[in-house]
């Protein structure tokens, strides 16, 4: 074994290349297993064909495109889109087409036949099946016959292949959901909610009959605005209706007997401080399924880490599986067979693959197809490390969680003494949650020898509904204030230098980014904004998209607040309005088509900014929206961001 070099910290060279990053990395999107006959679907984003999401076959070690060339499985709901295929009972998948808004069935072997024609007006997503007269499909239609985003209308509609035509059956909410009809094909379930909740704030889970083609009276099952969000409502195989319920402070099961219409709680011992559920922010999640009649495989999330159990409803017993993945996508899991699924996660020495499970014998998980198809060494990645750590900003002692990755590479050491640089991270939402499962980007900074943290600041998913609610009227304060803290534990504990810290984040992330360096002038060395957020007034009110339109008003304003004091908030929190405060160089990256943070935010930036002399720059991608897809613009954007913190950390 050669000896280690000896090289200052963010010197390394490291075999994580941009190439991999961008172009070598897939990104899995939804899984879908057919229990008939085994056969697993693998929706799979590649930046190397411009973010096109394909539909692979996955058999074995080997998977076969089966998506023609000329089509994209993606959908455009709600801007973030999400479900957008689904398995039919006959083995057919019914996708949604990202370029022309189409609605059309694929066989096994690749024969693509329409079932509605695409219309620009008109998006469709979050399907099922009906699982007898298979010519009935249930979606999510988003009518954007309206000139503005924010007028949008939302329904569920019955999808007829065979008259191909698409017919309203559920309206006059503001956004829908999650609908399923029972095993029996008796009944249909979905989810509701009105603005200004978000599906994590408030949302309720109905049920009607379903007879001779149409829908019987609605009946709300649970939930309710502003206190209750219920998630992903599913029909378990004795036909009675699964959910997720934070009713109790987090996301736990519930089971329904329509007949009965008795709820029960399913208390899964010992994760009564779990989630089950999710922030359902894309649509089609799916962290939970039914084996059989009493054994169910549910995903739990225990401060920001998934694991896996088995629950046996008929004893009220609990089997944690030792798969060792602590990082579970929310549309990862599909039945296989009574004792086998296939799931899509990551562990904390290997980044996101697809694994197939077999619950009599969980710790021989088989790898069928990981992300990153160039292979690394297992020694030149970091595991990342949860922490918590005491607020010195804010409320001052009460505790805060972060994810911490020190720097790692088998073939240097930095010199005696010295410290690394830290490279802090803001996830977006900002009610979202970073989990320590392997992420290539983050490694691709801890191998050449820079110290990676994700905040999961005040709101984040993971440790409950009320440190979710603790970002409530303080979006811009709270989450800078965690931030803050989180670094100064980090230095603390010398475990990074703390004059070398540079920030970055995307969409929301990005807002807590600037309104950081607004905030705390002289803290951070330089940032780097992804697509992020300058002016609350301007995403507020210059047509925002209907979905997200009214979700600042929770996080910013208080109850009952008066118009002036909703001005004096924004204009308090909009670091646009007091870039003149920023002394640190900052880098802006952005979307030139972005319709959820559009292109002026970070213009505006960037004007004001240079009006004052600052040390800004700002990089548009042509046709990307919001969240970059293509390889070139991936790449260049590592490049970009790499070259800031060489400048700034070093």
């Amino acid at each position: 074994m050669s000896p280690k070099k000896i090289a200052p910290y963010g010197t390394w060279t490291s075999p994580i290349t941009t190439e991999i990053v961008s172009g070598s990395s897939l990104v899995f999107a939804e899984v879908y297993a057919n229990p008939t006959n085994g056969s697993i679907y693998l929706l799979e984003g590649r930046p190397a064909e411009k973010g096109r999401q394909v539909i692979v076959e996955v058999k074995g070690e080997e998977s076969i495109d089966i998506l023609p060339a000329q089509y994209s499985a993606r959908s455009k709901v709600h801007e973030y889109g999400g479900a957008a295929a689904t398995l039919s009972p006959d083995g057919n998948l019914i996708f949604s087409d990202h370029s022309t808004n189409g609605v059309f069935s694929l066989s096994p072997t690749g024969e693509v036949t329409e079932i509605l024609a695409g219309n620009p007006k008109l998006r469709y997503a979050n399907f099922d099946v009906h699982p007898k007269a298979t010519n009935l499909i249930v979606a999510i239609q988003e009518d954007h016959s309206a000139p503005l985003l924010v007028d949008a209308v939302n329904t569920l509609v019955i999808i007829d292949s065979k008259t191909k035509k698409a017919e309203i059956i559920v309206q006059g909410a503001d956004f829908y959901s999650q609908a399923k009809f029972s095993p029996d094909g008796k009944k249909l379930s979905w989810l509701q909610w009105n603005h200004p909740d978000m599906p994590w704030t408030g949302a309720e889970v109905h049920v009607a009959d379903w007879k001779d083609g149409k829908l019987g009276k609605p009946t709300k099952v649970a939930g309710k605005a502003r206190e209750e969000s219920i998630s992903m409502p599913k029909w378990h195989v004795d036909n009675t209706l699964l959910f997720t319920s934070d009713r109790t402070g987090f996301w736990q099961m519930y089971q329904h007997d329509p007949q009965s219409g008795k709820t029960a709680y399913l208390r899964l011992g010992g994760f009564e401080d779990a989630e089950m559920g999710c922030r359902e922010f894309g649509l089609g999640s799916c962290t939970y399924l039914s084996m059989d009649e009493n054994i169910l495989v549910v995903t739990y999330n225990r401060d920001a880490t998934n694991g896996l159990v088995l629950y046996d409803i008929a004893k009220n017993s609990v089997e944690e599986l030792p798969t060792g993945l602590v990082t579970i996508d929310q549309c990862a899991l599909s039945r296989v067979s009574s004792t086998k699924f296939v799931v899509i996660g990551a562990t904390l020495t290997a980044p996101e693959a697809l694994y197939l499970i077999d619950i009599t014998n969980p710790t021989e998980k088989k790898l069928l197809k990981t992300s990153i198809s160039v292979p690394l060494p297992p020694s030149i990645f970091s595991q990342a490390q949860t922490i918590t750590f005491p607020r010195t900003h804010g409320d001052v002692g009460t505790p805060s969680h972060a994810i911490f990755i020190p720097p790692q590479n088998p073939d240097f050491e930095a010199p005696a003494g010295s410290k690394p640089p830290l490279i802090v991270f803001s996830h977006g939402g900002p009610t979202s949650h970073v989990s320590p499962g392997l992420a290539v980007n983050a490694q691709y900074f801890t191998s050449r020898g820079y110290a990676y943290c994700y905040p999961n600041y005040a709101g984040s998913t993971g440790y409950g509904r009320n440190y979710r609610a603790q970002l409530d009227h303080n979006w811009g304060i709270k989450d800078v204030e965690d931030t803050i803290s989180c670094v100064e534990y980090l230095a603390s504990q010398n475990l990074i230098d703390g004059s070398k810290v540079g920030i970055s984040g995307r969409s929301s992330g990005g807002y807590t980014t600037i309104q950081a360096l607004c905030s705390f002038p002289n803290f951070f060395a330089a940032g780097v904004s992804l697509f992020g957020i300058g002016n609350l007034r301007a995403l507020f009110e210059d047509d925002p998209h209907k979905f997200e339109s009214q979700y600042g008003t929770a996080l910013i304003f208080p109850e009952n607040a008066s118009a002036e004091e909703k001005e004096r908030i924004m204009f308090e929190r909009s670091p646009c309005l007091h870039a003149d405060r920023i002394e640190s160089p900052l880098l802006l990256l952005q979307g030139d088509i972005d319709r959820v943070v559009p292109l002026e935010q970070s213009a505006e930036m960037e004007r004001i900014l240079k009006e004052k002399g600052a040390d800004v720059r700002l990089v548009v991608f042509e046709g990307e929206g919001h969240g970059f897809k293509m390889r070139e613009h991936l790449k260049m954007a590592i490049e970009e961001e790499e070259g800031m913190w060489k400048r700034t950390l070093l």
